[in-house]
Order: structure tokens, then sequence, then C-alpha cells
């Protein structure tokens, strides 16, 4: 495992929590631990961007039965669904060193693209290229409120929260360090139950990232093939390689369908791949450990 973070990993959802500890293997890590909680209802509530935590106390009830039945918990890594984040590309003419400069202008930038106050996110950034003083940007932002009321929830029970990160991005962690280097385009769905996410990488570079909510008024292979167009006619992504695909209960007609759309061999994201041993029972949570394997190679 590439990056040194603490072993435990939590993967937090409106509905419930994933709780494992890895260590790493002679080649992959190994999934020590890995235990499902399930929150109350309206413990999370819709809210614009991010749900708010509505019921701290749910959670808290959660978090100190993860630390006892796990034996002990210090610090931990947290993972949250893509779709609790806005994912932007930001071109500015200028990033200042200074962090709370920069900060004030990447925030600044994305004004026109959310539908809240920027000053009430969380942001952080990647610099993608540089031209003089200006750069390109991949922007996460999330809502400080429920961000901070989450890590609040944690450091009462005595654990230090060192990272936020969406799910779908950490699977592609996985991925990505273990393909050999390309110069084209590889595509990347993340498949859930409620929302997927969508990425264009050419070569080590994001080209297109974004989740979206699945409403039911089109199905799964509709919005696939909306997305197919939209990428085809909006940053050319003509030159596919491979696609990727991850989701607990992703169906083989939705591979014909990618395959179809993208004239690219599909690759299914098997946990198997990633880990060298895992738990008896991992059914239905085997994305999420993919992405806890991530948290250490991105």
């Amino acid at each position: 495992m590439a990056r040194t973070y603490p072993p435990d990993v939590a993967v937090i959802d409106t509905d419930g929590i994933l709780h494992a500890r890895l260590t790493a293997g002679k080649k992959n890590a190994n999934v020590e631990y890995g235990r499902t909680y399930r929150l109350p209802d309206e413990t999370f509530t819709n809210a614009v961007v991010t749900p708010a935590l509505a019921n701290e106390a749910a959670l808290a009830d959660i978090v100190q039965r993860m630390k006892v039945e796990s034996g002990k918990i210090e610090k931990i890594s947290l993972l949250l669904p893509d779709s609790w984040f806005r994912m932007n590309f930001v071109d500015l003419p200028s990033l200042p060193d200074r962090p709370h400069e920069a900060v004030h202008i990447v925030r600044w930038s994305l004004r026109r693209t959310l539908p809240i106050p920027p000053e009430s996110l969380r942001v952080t950034w990647e610099v993608l290229s540089r031209n003089g003083a200006g750069a390109k940007l991949l922007v996460l932002s999330a809502v400080e409120e429920t961000l901070a009321a989450i890590e609040r929830v944690f450091n009462a029970a005595g654990i230090e929260v060192i990272l936020i990160e969406p799910v779908g991005l950490n699977i592609w962690n996985a991925v990505a360090v273990r393909e050999p280097a390309t110069t084209r385009d590889r595509l990347f769905f993340h498949i859930r139950d409620h929302d997927f996410t969508t990425a264009v990488f050419r070569g080590a570079q994001p080209l297109f990232l974004r989740s979206r909510n699945l409403s039911g008024e089109r199905t799964l292979e509709q919005e696939i093939k909306l997305s197919a167009s939209y990428l085809r006619d909006t940053i050319q992504a003509v030159s596919v390689e491979r696609t990727y695909v991850a989701g607990n209960s992703v169906r083989p007609e939705l591979h014909r369908e990618l395959e179809t759309e993208f004239g690219a061999p599909v690759s299914p994201v098997v946990l198997r791949d990633f880990v060298e041993r895992v738990p008896s029972d991992v059914a239905g949570v085997e994305a999420e450990l993919t992405a806890c394997t991530g948290v250490f190679t991105g």
C-alpha cells in the first residue's frame, strides 16, 4: 500500500456504515475486518449538494459500537458517496501560493455552478496543469456543515478523521495504479442503486467527472446512452481504450451496452483483483471495499 494512512476506513451512506480494517499483504491489501452497521431512517436527510446530518446521536451510537466491536480505532479515513460532492474543472488565470488566498479564489470560481453560497462549502483541489500563472484545477466540494458534523461525532468518540473523499474516485485509484500507462481515453462507471458516476481519463488526466441521481424517469441504460452521446459530442471521447465498471449488482447486459456504445472492451472491477484476503461474507459491499483499498494507493 503506497499512501501511509491508518488501517481503518469507514464508508458512510444515508442508510449505514461499512467499517473496514486493511493491512498490507505481499502484493495487495488484506481486509482483516469488515462489518456493516444500519443507520436509523432520517439520520441523514436530503439537502442541496450534500445530505444533512439530522440525527447526530444515531451516528454517534454506531461509531461507539464500531470502536468497541473492532477493538480499537484511533484514526480513520472516511469515504462518502460521490453524489455528496460536486466535482468541477476550473480554469483560473492565477492561483495564489498562500492557501487562505487560494481557497477564496477557488470558492469564488464556483459561485455560478452551485445553487448555494460557495462560502458554505469545504473545497479541495488538485492542480491538473499550469500555464504561466494560470492553472487548471479539479475541485471537489461538499457542504462544510455536514462534514464538520460527521467529524465532530468521530472526534467525540476519540477517533481522529484523517481524510474525507468520494467512494468512486478511490475505486479509480485502486484501478489506475494497476493499469499500464496509456495516452488514450479510459472510461469509468460506478453504478449504485440510486445514482451513478461517470468519469473519463485521457492518460492519467481526468477530463470529465459527474455523479447523477437515478430519478426513475429514465432507466440506467437510457442514462448511459445519454452520457455516451454527451461524451462523444462534448469532449470527443472517441479513442476509448477500455471501460471499467464498478458496482455491487451490475447486470451483464449493461456491460454489453457499454461495449456497444463506446466500441471498447469492458472490464468489471472485481474486489478479488485488489485484495489477497477478505472476510467470508462481503456480498453487497465489494465495490466499497475496493474503494477502501484505493485510499492507500492514490
